[in-house]
């Protein structure tokens, strides 16, 4: 009788199929992971644009400080500009904040938010 190399006994390996390594918990990190990316990209897309419109009013505040003619038009243009950029600024982080919510997975905040709702009730009263 013939003995069986080690390299066939190597080759007779065969990996799990997918659905073995395929499970329910590994596919609800799946769906977080693709929830956070999403959130990721939609973060950087918006910080993107933001950017792009505020080096446009960089722009024109350089454009109307040259052209201006007397103090009170630099002064003008320029409190314009740090009024909008405070605007731009705030309403930007909104937007941010509003889209970093796809970080959370669904139903965290809420569970925390009904089971202390009537503690938090019960102790300002007690306050």
């Amino acid at each position: 009788m013939r003995a069986q190399s080690s390299t066939a006994k190597r080759l007779a390996f065969s990996w799990p199929p997918l659905s073995e390594w395929w499970t329910p918990a590994t596919t609800g990190w799946a769906v977080t992971n693709e929830s956070a990316h999403r959130a990721c990209v939609g973060i950087a897309a918006e910080w993107q644009a933001f950017v792009g419109r505020r080096f446009n009013e960089d722009s024109h505040l350089l454009r109307e400080l040259f052209a201006a003619k007397a103090p009170d038009e630099a002064w003008n243009a320029w409190s314009r500009f740090w009024q909008k950029a405070a605007e731009d600024y705030s309403a930007e982080y909104f937007a941010i904040a509003k889209l970093a919510v796809g970080f959370i997975p669904d139903g965290v905040g809420m569970d925390v938010a009904t089971t202390n709702a009537p503690a938090r009730a019960t102790q300002s009263k007690a306050a």
